[in-house]
Protein backbone atom coordinates (compact mmCIF):
# COMPACT_ATOMS: atom_id res chain seq x y z
CA UNK A 1 0.00 0.00 0.00
CA UNK A 2 1.23 3.29 -1.03
CA UNK A 3 1.34 6.42 1.58
CA UNK A 4 1.44 10.25 1.13
CA UNK A 5 4.83 12.10 1.95
CA UNK A 6 4.46 13.28 5.11
CA UNK A 7 3.65 17.11 5.64
CA UNK A 8 3.58 18.15 8.89
CA UNK A 9 3.08 21.60 7.91
CA UNK A 10 -0.02 21.22 6.19
CA UNK A 11 -1.33 18.69 9.00
CA UNK A 12 -0.54 21.71 11.11
CA UNK A 13 -2.71 24.31 8.70
CA UNK A 14 -5.47 21.80 8.71
CA UNK A 15 -5.79 21.08 12.64
CA UNK A 16 -5.27 24.92 12.85
CA UNK A 17 -8.31 25.26 10.89
CA UNK A 18 -10.22 23.04 12.16
CA UNK A 19 -9.73 24.48 15.84
CA UNK A 20 -9.87 28.03 14.97
CA UNK A 21 -12.92 29.57 12.98
CA UNK A 22 -11.88 32.70 12.32
CA UNK A 23 -8.13 31.67 10.53
CA UNK A 24 -11.10 28.62 9.09
CA UNK A 25 -12.62 31.42 7.23
CA UNK A 26 -9.68 33.33 6.25
CA UNK A 27 -7.91 30.21 4.97
CA UNK A 28 -11.23 29.32 2.43
CA UNK A 29 -11.65 32.91 1.60
CA UNK A 30 -8.01 33.75 1.17
CA UNK A 31 -5.78 31.47 1.71
CA UNK A 32 -2.55 33.41 0.91
CA UNK A 33 -3.44 36.06 3.51
CA UNK A 34 -4.22 33.70 5.57
CA UNK A 35 -0.97 31.44 5.64
CA UNK A 36 1.41 34.38 4.99
CA UNK A 37 2.74 34.21 8.80
CA UNK A 38 3.36 30.87 9.23
CA UNK A 39 7.02 30.25 7.42
CA UNK A 40 5.85 27.82 5.10
CA UNK A 41 7.57 25.91 2.20
CA UNK A 42 7.13 27.46 -0.90
CA UNK A 43 5.56 23.94 -2.16
CA UNK A 44 3.37 23.60 0.94
CA UNK A 45 2.25 27.09 0.09
CA UNK A 46 1.58 26.45 -3.54
CA UNK A 47 -0.96 23.28 -2.31
CA UNK A 48 -2.55 25.31 -0.03
CA UNK A 49 -2.91 28.45 -1.99
CA UNK A 50 -4.69 26.90 -4.93
CA UNK A 51 -7.31 25.26 -3.51
CA UNK A 52 -11.36 26.73 -4.22
CA UNK A 53 -13.66 25.43 -1.64
CA UNK A 54 -16.15 26.58 0.38
CA UNK A 55 -15.99 24.10 3.59
CA UNK A 56 -13.06 22.42 5.32
CA UNK A 57 -13.95 19.38 4.37
CA UNK A 58 -14.01 19.86 0.38
CA UNK A 59 -10.55 22.05 1.23
CA UNK A 60 -9.10 18.73 2.89
CA UNK A 61 -10.16 16.55 0.21
CA UNK A 62 -8.74 18.75 -2.49
CA UNK A 63 -5.88 18.91 -0.29
CA UNK A 64 -5.37 15.00 -0.30
CA UNK A 65 -5.95 14.70 -4.09
CA UNK A 66 -3.44 17.16 -4.52
CA UNK A 67 -0.71 15.63 -2.59
CA UNK A 68 -1.74 11.92 -4.00
CA UNK A 69 -1.31 13.62 -7.62
CA UNK A 70 2.25 14.96 -6.54
CA UNK A 71 3.18 11.69 -5.09
CA UNK A 72 2.28 9.50 -8.34
CA UNK A 73 4.59 12.01 -10.25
Amino acid sequence: MSTIQNRPAISDVLIRASANTAFRTKLLSNPTEALIELNLSPEDTEILTTVNAHSLKEYARQIKSRLLLNYQR
